[in-house]
């Protein structure tokens, strides 16, 4: 089961529930993290897209479709002669319909609300969206989590009169990857759980789901600079992917060389794959694709202590809570 029966399911809850549903998009959940904290829901677990990473991911779940139809493979791709960064980045994306749209979602949409790329155009299209809280609360917000979901709960309960389908971005992802899933996580959580079930008794169908999982993570120095040694040296442009799977763009008659380059250079930190073998589209993603098999992998952003991007379950694995509307 992956995250794109997400929009299936939630059109199955809108057809049934009494008050209506609501939907928190939780960014950086594990599955096990969910388990633990939400033990009054019915908890499923999805596969997150390859790589599991937001942009590709919420896509997925929105629309229903793989990254091969929607076009983003990852957080930064190719787009024509460069590279775009996906959040906010304009390339051209397919106008896919999502569930959101087709029914009518209110949308707190939070952090995505300052996004101006067609991804979040794309995500969020046709929807009512409730305007976010400023930057700077959103960022202090991001720091405890308990107090992120104070907030996100406040806004839900002043909307709830108003809608029968929302959606909410809940952004633990900034957090984790700074500390981890730690006693703030699991209490934040653990209200959320609260509030959910606090709904569910009004009558709501609550829904939550995950995006990806993290890792604690260690690159080596040393690799890194390796990484970008061979960027430098084989590449017509820098390297793309998500965290820990990463791409390169080859210059012409050199696949072969780098893929084995890669191959050596990062030894039992990475397994090395062609792109088409992991069903990333080309020629958005670097046809040599390396995926990590160590907290050591070289990292685009060495300073985070948790990361994602890769194929272990930590990361792929991803919840889908239901709290049952009490009736």
């Amino acid at each position: 089961m992956s995250l794109a029966e997400i929009p299936s399911r939630l059109e199955h809850a809108l057809g049934k529930a009494h008050s209506g549903v609501i939907v928190l998009a939780v960014d950086g959940l594990s599955s096990d993290v969910a388990k633990q904290s939400w033990l009054p829901a019915s908890i499923a677990t999805l596969s997150s897209t390859v790589p599991p990473t937001s942009a590709t991911a919420l896509l997925t779940a929105l629309t229903g479709v793989p990254a091969d139809v929607h076009r983003v493979p990852g957080s930064v791709y190719r787009n024509g002669s460069g590279l775009v960064h996906a959040m906010n980045g304009m390339p051209a994306i397919p106008a896919l319909p999502t569930v959101l749209e087709r029914h009518g979602a209110t949308v707190l949409a939070r952090e995505l609300d300052f996004l101006e790329g067609s991804w979040a155009q794309a995500l969020l299209r046709g929807c009512t969206r409730i305007p976010a809280p400023a930057r700077h609360k959103l960022v202090a917000q991001s720091e405890d989590p308990p107090l992120l979901v104070a907030n996100v709960v406040a806004d839900l309960d002043k909307a709830l009169k108003d809608a029968r389908f929302l959606w909410t971005y809940v952004n633990i992802d900034d957090y984790v990857h700074r500390h981890g899933y730690d006693e703030s996580v699991h209490e934040a959580m653990l209200r959320l759980d609260a509030h959910a079930s606090r709904w569910a008794a009004q009558g709501w169908t609550v829904v939550a789901h995950s995006d990806h999982g993290m890792v604690p993570v260690d690159p080596d120095p040393e690799l890194v600079e390796a990484w970008d040694a061979i960027v430098r040296e084989e590449c017509v442009i820098p390297s793309g992917g998500a965290g820990r799977m990463r791409w390169l763009y080859p210059k012409a008659d050199r696949l072969e060389v780098v893929f084995d380059r890669v191959a050596t250079a990062l030894g039992d930190t990475a397994t090395v794959h062609h792109a088409t073998d992991l069903g990333l589209p080309q020629p958005e993603a670097g046809p040599v694709v390396a995926v990590a098999a160590s907290p050591r992998f070289p990292l685009a952003d060495p300073s985070v202590r948790y990361e994602h991007g890769g194929l272990s379950r930590d990361e792929i694995d991803v919840p889908f809570a239901v709290w049952q509307a009490v009736q």
